[in-house]
């Protein structure tokens, strides 16, 4: 049997599932037994090469996942605009309701925090270099954030755009929102300014555990986590920023070193039942209003799907990341979210949507519309910060502490 190699993709997971199906039943045949059990010896395939999800390379999955992620955030401020609006029918009521727990915007932000947890400790497992892990911090978080900045600042100066509110543009403000100390020109760049102040948090994560193991962790998880119905420290850092959520870093973190031994107890019908679980609990808190406790719930369906999604990858209900639009998303997905305001602005100008829905369109229909108007207008947008400055400061970021190749003179 060949070695498995660290990335498996789905032919490669089904081929050696064969092969493990033939060796440990010489007297049947693969094409004999029914979808149940080919899930199961898959899913044996893909969990032989354990170890080497530990390392660095890239899981296409989870940036798929961050698809999911900013589309959702979408719906939820789409909604948020359209909550005045009038339901025409009892069903359209229910519609409206069912769709405002689906676009669960604050579980989508935990996601991302969970997310990012867990792929940078990958990281910094792979190379524990602080120096390195904060410059690219630096150049993956800034430039197209402040892009974003810079672009609202002179739409708001040449033509009196805003989005939300209209914050202060005096030159002070604008360099504090530039250097990602303020959010309230663009306010869901609150979830970047924690990002930013979880740097930190994740590099001491990365070195307790390293030393000390495990339960460093669940400490830290627990402190935090009774901070987080705290007021004067969940608005710590002022504006719409919220650090209720700051110990999801440390649960990616923790999902990271443990996640394999916690996934690995799973059959396959038991990951696809708990992979479905996570997302109605999901969608569930969606339809409450957020709290701490809702917020923690939040968070153990993020690190569940995270978890199921890179040590369960023969999963069915995880095939849907695998799609090329969804993998488009994902890449552009940061500036996406950076950007979405502005598309929502631009769609709510030039369509008026209550304007549609006094008119007789229902109001479900005019938020399910709304949202995919949106995404249409956010996407070039969102692509050319992606090709041109998100990128490239990803790319510079690399090579910035790369020492110039020296060469002898001949």
């Amino acid at each position: 049997m060949k070695e498995p190699k660290d990335t498996m993709t789905f032919e490669d997971v089904d081929a050696r599932a064969k092969e493990l199906f033939a060796k440990d039943n010489a007297i049947s045949h693969w094409s004999y037994i029914d979808e149940g059990d080919r899930s199961y010896w898959r899913t044996m395939a893909a969990e032989q090469p354990l170890p080497a999800v530990t390392k660095t390379e890239f899981l296409p999955r989870l940036e798929s996942l961050r698809c999911v992620a900013a589309l959702t955030v979408v719906g939820y401020h789409v909604g948020g605009q359209l909550s005045g609006g009038l339901a025409y029918s009892r069903f359209d009521d229910i519609a409206w309701r069912t769709i405002h727990a689906l676009s669960n915007g604050l579980g989508a932000v935990v996601t991302f925090f969970v997310l990012s947890g867990f792929v940078l400790a990958r990281s910094l497992d792979g190379n524990f270099d602080p120096v390195r892990f904060f410059r690219n911090r630096v150049f993956r978080l800034f430039p197209a954030a402040m892009a974003v900045v810079a672009l609202f600042t002179a739409l708001h100066w040449q033509f009196g755009l805003f989005v939300g509110y209209e914050a202060s543009f005096d030159l002070l403000e604008v360099i504090l929102n530039l250097l990602l100390v303020r959010s309230d020109i663009n306010g869901v760049m609150w979830s970047v300014t924690v990002e930013c102040a979880a740097t930190p948090l994740i590099l001491l994560s990365v070195w307790l555990f390293r030393k000390y193991g495990e339960r460093p962790h669940w400490v830290l998880v627990a402190v935090l986590l009774a901070l987080s119905s705290w007021g004067p420290y969940v608005h710590l850092l002022g504006g719409f920023t919220n650090l209720a959520p700051l110990y999801a870093f440390v649960v990616g973190v923790l999902l990271h070193f443990r996640g394999a031994r916690i996934t690995s107890l799973l059959s396959p019908r038991l990951a696809a039942f708990a992979g479905f679980s996570a997302i109605a609990l999901f969608w569930f808190c969606g339809s409450r209003t957020q709290s701490a406790l809702i917020i923690l719930l939040e968070c153990l369906s993020a690190a569940t799907l995270i978890g199921l999604i890179t040590w369960h990858p023969a999963t069915s209900l995880f095939k849907p990341l695998d799609f090329a639009l969804v993998r488009f998303y994902g890449r552009i997905s940061y500036s996406f979210y950076l950007l979405h305001p502005l598309g929502i602005l631009f769609a709510f100008r030039i369509l008026a949507p209550l304007t549609l829905n006094a008119r007789g369109l229902p109001l479900s229909i005019t938020v399910i519309f709304m949202t995919l108007v949106s995404i249409l207008f956010t996407t070039p947008l969102a692509y050319l910060s992606w090709r041109f400055i998100e990128t490239p400061g990803i790319r510079r970021g690399k090579l910035f502490g790369k020492q110039p190749a020296v060469f002898a003179a001949g």
